[in-house]
């Protein structure tokens, strides 16, 4: 009788073993999941502080890497991989938030450098065109240019080595 209680005993302590671990793995999960839903959160503090930057620059024509800012999509960045990037080198680190570490970085969808042009940039189909007070004036198709777009990349790398990358488009 002691013999069956004894192998009971252990039975039960097994039991007990086998939920204690999978609770401790459940709630390491959902912290895991919290953690990279408030890194992806944050990133947009580093996508807004991009684009408040690209809507007042005065001259997007080349690159301004100290501001993260580049004028192709093919940069000469020798790893422009999004998950081997140089962070540190080719982005721009934005103020820590809430523990968490963001950088961003901002590329004009060209091919080449300079004044945008249709066939070298991917553009939004907008046109930027001279207006006068009562619409759009014909003859000054030469004052035109086409509106490219941007590709913002933002990464936040937070407690736990949660990483957390988002991309925008814009114009």
């Amino acid at each position: 009788m002691l013999f069956i209680a004894l192998i009971a005993l252990v039975a039960m302590m097994l039991g007990a073993l086998a939920l204690l671990r999978s609770v401790d793995s459940a709630t390491g999960i959902a912290g895991n999941i919290g953690f990279r839903q408030q890194g992806v959160a944050v990133t947009d503090t580093a996508i807004e502080t991009a684009t408040t930057w690209l809507s007042t620059a005065a001259d997007l024509s080349n690159d301004i890497a100290g501001n993260g800012y580049y004028a192709t999509q093919n940069v000469g960045i020798t790893n422009n991989d999004i998950l081997t990037f140089q962070w540190d080198q080719n982005g721009l680190k934005v103020a820590d938030q809430n523990g968490y570490q963001l950088w961003y970085v901002i590329h004009r969808l060209c091919t080449a450098t300079g004044k945008p042009e249709a066939g070298t940039c991917a553009d939004s189909g907008e046109t930027n065109v001279q207006k006068s007070d009562t619409g759009e004036t014909p003859g000054l198709a030469g004052n035109s240019s086409i509106t490219p777009i941007y590709r913002i990349t933002a990464r936040a790398l937070g407690p736990r080595q949660s990483e957390s990358i988002v991309q925008v488009i814009t114009y």
